[in-house]
């Protein structure tokens, strides 16, 4: 991924995940736009020359055309090279043809080759299809993160 594919994942990306924690109750609509984009800029101080971290763009072979990107952190914790994917999206109308089967096949393998034993991720529940991808590749619960959300207000507005 060059520099304008960089930031054109970005400028995308910021939305979407916006979206998505207003969508899980988490952030409110009127920060979660600006929280985001903080949040990428204190994750990514150097943009995409951050240490550790890796941006790829899923591309379809036979046309060449971009069908998703992929982003993850590969860095020495405690004595282990950890490999993590922080973002792996693939576009709604090239779901389900095995372009993350093969991205994450190909990161496997890249992880193994630099001396890694397991490949970390997240998934929200709320993700049915990526559960059942990860679980069909071997990825397991390693921890589980609970919320429950409060309601307040008067008993009748509950």
């Amino acid at each position: 991924m060059d520099e304008a594919d960089f930031q054109a994942f970005v400028e995308r990306s910021i939305p979407r995940r916006a979206a998505k924690w207003v969508e899980r109750g988490i952030w409110t609509e009127a920060q979660a736009l600006a929280t985001s984009r903080s949040n990428y800029l204190q994750r990514l101080p150097k943009g995409r020359d951050t240490p550790g971290n890796h941006f790829f763009k899923v591309v379809e072979p036979a046309s060449g055309s971009a069908v998703g990107e992929v982003w993850y952190r590969a860095e020495e914790q405690g004595g282990k090279l950890q490999f993590w994917v922080e973002w792996i999206q693939i576009e709604p109308g090239h779901r389900r043809k095995g372009y993350a089967t093969e991205v994450l096949r190909i990161l496997e393998e890249t992880a193994k080759e630099r001396g890694a034993d397991r490949v970390g991720l997240t998934v929200w529940v709320d993700n049915p299809g990526a559960l059942r991808l990860y679980s069909k590749l071997g990825y397991s619960s390693a921890n589980v993160n609970m919320t429950k959300r409060l309601v307040s207000g008067p008993p009748e507005e509950r």
